[in-house]
């Protein structure tokens, strides 16, 4: 992978984390997009 390619071990265990939780790609750029906001936190 090129130097300008590389990822952010914290943003890959995060997305991974979501993934493990069922969120769907969509609700995670929700999410991201409009923050906690829309979302209650149980």
């Amino acid at each position: 992978m090129p130097k300008d390619r590389l990822l952010d071990d914290e943003w890959v265990d995060l997305i991974q984390e979501a993934k493990a939780l069922g969120l769907s790609k969509e609700e995670v750029e929700h999410f991201l997009r409009n923050g906690t906001e829309t979302y209650k936190l149980v």
